[in-house]
């Protein structure tokens, strides 16, 4: 049985069908919609105003939800998580057995009493499956491999909903199980295979930040440092942590194309204030990110359309070196 440590969860350890039982009686309309594990997403904008995310287009669900229906879900929710919604906290993240949420409570949602629910994958796709789906190439299914075996710092780059996720999903698949993982999320969503592994779960309302964590991991003898997402300041200690002792480490971060993630990962390591000059922040980043794997997801269908070995950064001319795999030329990135 997997070990598995939190830290400020959102939602207590003994969480369980019977919460999400509870839930769902609140939101009886939607029961059906819960039930169905082709819709990714149920998209609750207020009071009748309802979308489900299943393959192509949001479509709107005709559905006799009421304000106080919804408003009952938040509250039941925000009991079952230990929290609290009210005139002084308008907001609430939580979850549910296979579902993440979101929710916002008027005069902060403007609509009404609103939620935004995601239902966590089910199974870890294999590089065979992606194979067999499209996704990946045979080819792109070696370059992963071998990023993995060789221990590359990788980054996993996308939009929202373009599978960066479920792609880390498969990568944490491929770890060596001796290798042990320090894995930090905000809402807790990779599945874990490896043996040996510690899941910080955070919350900045308790103080729980992303840095702390990455901070706190360095002190764990972890083999590998894996973050859900970088969005902040927490990307200055991931790359340090990668640097310095943890080689495989990887993470996901929001993009448009490689060479954009490369821009923002400048950004987010910026905001930690380190007063460490931009050009040595440049440098750095190009010590550290070995890949870069870009995912998109159009009109439904989801590709694996860039992998991009990060070669250095030339000060002198302020460009990343970019080696696209796959028999594609070889690139520059300039911010």
């Amino acid at each position: 049985m997997h070990a598995t440590t939190g830290i400020a969860s959102g939602t207590p350890l003994g969480f369980s069908q019977r919460n999400l039982a509870s839930f769902l009686d609140a939101l009886a309309p939607l029961r059906q919609v819960f039930h169905d594990p082709s819709i990714n997403e149920i998209m609750i904008n207020g009071p009748h105003d309802i979308f489900i995310r299943q393959r192509g287009p949001d479509t709107r669900l005709e559905v006799p939800l009421t304000d106080g229906q919804i408003r009952t879900a938040i509250q039941l929710l925000a009991s079952m998580a230990d929290k609290v919604v009210d005139k002084s906290s308008l907001i609430l993240s939580a979850r549910l057995p296979g579902f993440r949420v979101e929710a916002a409570l008027p005069p902060v949602a403007v609509k009404g009493p609103s939620m935004c629910i995601r239902r966590h994958a089910t199974k870890i796709l294999s590089l065979e499956d992606y194979i067999a789906a499209g996704t990946i190439s045979a080819a792109q299914a070696v370059v992963i491999k071998d990023t993995v075996l060789q221990r590359k710092n990788f980054l996993i780059a996308g939009g929202t909903y373009s599978g960066k996720t479920t792609l880390m999903n498969c990568i944490l698949s491929l770890i060596q199980p001796e290798h042990r993982l320090f894995v930090i999320e905000q809402v807790q969503e990779l599945k874990i295979a490896s043996p040996n592994h510690v899941l910080i779960e955070c919350d900045p309302e308790q103080g729980v930040t992303a840095r702390r964590a990455v901070m706190m991991g360095m002190r764990y003898s972890p083999d590998r440092i894996i973050l859900g997402e970088l969005r902040g300041q927490e990307a200055f200690d991931w790359m340090d942590a990668s640097n310095t002792g943890h080689p495989g480490s990887g993470a996901t971060i929001h993009a448009d194309g490689a060479a954009d993630a490369l821009g923002r990962l400048e950004s987010l390591v910026m905001m930690a204030n380190t007063g460490i000059p931009f050009e040595v922040v440049q440098s750095r980043i190009g010590q550290t990110v070995d890949v870069i794997f870009f995912i998109q997801q159009k009109n439904g269908v989801r590709r694996l359309s860039q992998i991009c070995h990060l070669t250095g950064f030339n000060r002198a001319t302020g460009e990343y070196t970019i080696n696209t795999t796959l028999g594609e030329s070889h690139e520059t990135a300039k911010h």
